[in-house]
């Protein structure tokens, strides 16, 4: 799964157009994820061009993926 830093999203969507299992998609004036949709691709945040998008490879609860985060790689790396 992936977490998003949405302050620092500037809302170019590309995460969504890239993703193939359709799991982020633009709510309003936010990126919604939805994990239980995403495969684990990282292509998201490949093409994050803000680096707010982090893969926890494997992580499927959003909340193991919170406490994953204290561990993860930088900012828009892929692990």
């Amino acid at each position: 799964m992936i977490t998003i830093e949405h302050a620092g999203c500037i809302f170019c969507v590309g995460c969504s157009s890239v993703c193939p299992a359709n799991a982020i998609e633009a709510v309003g004036t936010r990126m919604k994820h939805y994990p239980e949709k995403c495969i684990d691709c990282g292509l998201c945040a490949k093409v994050c061009p803000a680096n707010v998008i982090t893969l926890h490879k494997g992580v499927k609860d959003p909340c193991q993926a919170k406490a994953h985060q204290g561990h993860a790689a930088p900012k828009g790396a892929v692990k």
